[in-house]
C-alpha cells in the first residue's frame, strides 16, 4: 500500500509541476504554494510525520501586522520619478553640467542619446535623451540644480507607494522559506526513492518562488533607493519669454515690434548665409541670364527691317 501510495503522489506532483510551468507569474505563484502544500499533506499521510502549515503566505504573521501595523512603522515606500524639458543655447556646456551633477550627487547615467546635428546642415539643432539615476536622499538637490541647466519649459514629478506590496512580498517570501527549511528536513529523513522525488519536486516549486520574491524585492528596492530623471535637452539659437496676456497694452506692442525687428534681422543674416553658401551657383546663374539677354537682343535687332535714311533735299 505504502508503494502504491507513493506511486499515486508521484504522479500527482508532475501534474501540478506541468500546470504550474504552463501557466503565467501570478498563477506559478499559486500553484507553487498548493502543490508544495499538497505535497506535505501527502507525506504526513504516507509517513506519518506533521507538517503543519497554513498553505497562505500571510499564516507566518498576523493578518493585521501583515497588512496594517508593520506598513506604517516602517514608513512608506516612494518610487520618485521626474522629467524635465530644458532649453539650452550651449548644448555642449549644458551636457557637461548634467554630467558633473550626476557625478556629485552619486548617481549615474542609466541611458543617454543625442540627435541631430549635422556638418552638412549649417542650421542643425541638437537634442538629448538622458535618464539619469540619482539616490533617494538627493532627489531634492538633484532636482534644484538640473533647473540651472538652462531654461526649463516643462517639469513633472510623479511618486508612486509601494510599500503594501513591498511588505506583503517580503511576508510571501518569508513563509516559502519557512516551507524550504520544513521539506529540507523530511527530505532527510525519506525512505525510498518515491518519497524523494515527490519531496525534491515540491523544493524545486518552492526554491522557484523564493526566486521570483527575491528578485521583486530587489527590483523594489532599486527602484527606491535610487531616483529617476528623465531629461530632455534642445538646443536653440535663442531662448525667449513670452509677454503674457495680462501684460498691458504698451509692453505687448512694444514686444511685438521687437520680435519683429529681430525676424528681420535674422531673416536677413539666414539670407546672407545661404548666399555665401550658393554663390558659385548664382553667379552662374547670373552669367547665364546675362548672357541670355545680350542674345536675345541681337536676334531682336536682326528681325527689325533697315531703317530708311531721310532723303535729302537738293540744293538750289
Amino acid at each position: 500500500m505504502k508503494k502504491r501510495h507513493a506511486l499515486a503522489l508521484c504522479l500527482a506532483l508532475l501534474l501540478l509541476c506541468c500546470g504550474a510551468c504552463g501557466s503565467g507569474s501570478g498563477q506559478a505563484a499559486a500553484a507553487g504554494e498548493s502543490g508544495s502544500a499538497q505535497a506535505g499533506e501527502s507525506w504526513k499521510e504516507g509517513s506519518g510525520m506533521d507538517l503543519s502549515m497554513d498553505s497562505s503566505p500571510q499564516a507566518s504573521v498576523p493578518q493585521e501586522e501583515a497588512g496594517g501595523s508593520v506598513y506604517r512603522s516602517s514608513g512608506a515606500k516612494l518610487i520618485r520619478r521626474a522629467e524635465l524639458t530644458i532649453q539650452t543655447q550651449a548644448f555642449d556646456q549644458a551636457v557637461q553640467g548634467l554630467q558633473r551633477l550626476t557625478e556629485s550627487c552619486g548617481g549615474y547615467f542609466e541611458r543617454s542619446s543625442v540627435y541631430g546635428g549635422s556638418y552638412r546642415d549649417a542650421d542643425a539643432r541638437r537634442s538629448g535623451e538622458y535618464v539619469v539615476r540619482v539616490p533617494g536622499e538627493q532627489y531634492q538637490s538633484f532636482l534644484s540644480a538640473a533647473g540651472e541647466l538652462g531654461y526649463v519649459t516643462q517639469c513633472t514629478q510623479t511618486s508612486q507607494d509601494v510599500g503594501e506590496e513591498y511588505f506583503d512580498t517580503e511576508s510571501r517570501l518569508k513563509t516559502q522559506r519557512t516551507k524550504q527549511e520544513r521539506l529540507l528536513a523530511l527530505l532527510e529523513k525519506a525512505q525510498t526513492m518515491e518519497e524523494i522525488i515527490a519531496l525534491e519536486s515540491a523544493l524545486s516549486e518552492v526554491e522557484y518562488q523564493i526566486e521570483q520574491y527575491t528578485s521583486t524585492l530587489n527590483r523594489y528596492d532599486a527602484l527606491v533607493d535610487f531616483s529617476t530623471f528623465i531629461i530632455y535637452l534642445d538646443e536653440v539659437a535663442k531662448v525667449t519669454q513670452q509677454v503674457g496676456e495680462t501684460a498691458s497694452l504698451a509692453q505687448r506692442l512694444a514686444a511685438g515690434v521687437r520680435s519683429s525687428l529681430e525676424g528681420l534681422v535674422r531673416g536677413s543674416r539666414e539670407a546672407l548665409v545661404w548666399v555665401s553658401y550658393h554663390v558659385v551657383w548664382l553667379v552662374v546663374l547670373a552669367a547665364l541670364v546675362g548672357g541670355g539677354i545680350v542674345l536675345g537682343r541681337r536676334r531682336y535687332r536682326r528681325r527689325l527691317p533697315p531703317r530708311q535714311e531721310p532723303r535729302q533735299k537738293d540744293q538750289p
